[in-house]
C-alpha cells in the first residue's frame, strides 16, 4: 500500500480561539478528537448560527494558553476499551466535567480558571460585547 501522507504533529485545543497544545497521542472518535474545543466564548453580537467571541474579534485570544487541570483524564474516552470498538456514529463516554476543567494562563502570565469571570473581563476589556464561557457537553455532539 503506498503511503498518502504522515503526521507530523497532533494538535488540541481546549477552548475555541486560543492556543492549542501539541500532544504525543490523542483519541478521535465520532465526536471529534477527545478534549477538543470543550470549552468557548460566546457573545451577544454574534450572529445566531455562529455565536463564538473568536480570535476574529479579539486576535489576543489567540496568545492565551489553556490548560487541562487533570490532564490523565483529557487524554482519553474513560471507558477506551470499549470506545476502541463503538461503531461510527456512538461517542465514548466523556470525563467528568469537573475533571475536564480548564485554567488558562493569560499573556502577561496570570492563570484564571475558565469558568471564573474575571476571565471574561480580562476578555471584555478590548471589546465592547457581552461575552459568556460555555461548556460543550460531548455526550451531546
Amino acid at each position: 500500500m503506498p503511503i498518502v501522507g504522515t503526521v507530523e504533529s497532533l494538535w488540541r485545543y481546549p477552548v475555541k480561539s486560543m492556543r492549542g497544545e501539541e500532544l504525543n497521542e490523542m483519541f478521535a472518535g465520532y465526536a471529534g478528537v477527545y478534549g477538543d474545543r470543550l470549552f468557548a466564548f460566546t457573545s451577544s453580537a454574534s450572529p445566531k448560527g455562529f455565536p463564538f467571541f473568536t480570535g476574529r474579534e479579539q486576535r489576543q485570544m489567540l496568545r492565551y494558553q489553556p490548560r487541562f487541570r487533570n490532564p490523565e483524564k483529557a487524554t482519553r474516552p474513560i471507558n477506551q476499551m470499549e470506545a476502541d470498538s463503538l461503531p461510527p456514529g456512538v461517542t465514548p463516554l466523556y470525563a467528568n466535567p469537573d475533571d475536564l476543567m480548564v485554567d488558562v494562563e493569560t499573556p502577561a502570565g496570570k492563570t484564571v480558571a475558565i469558568d471564573d469571570p474575571a476571565l471574561i473581563e480580562i476578555l471584555r476589556k478590548r471589546s465592547t460585547i457581552n461575552i459568556n464561557s460555555h461548556y460543550f457537553d460531548p455526550s451531546a455532539r
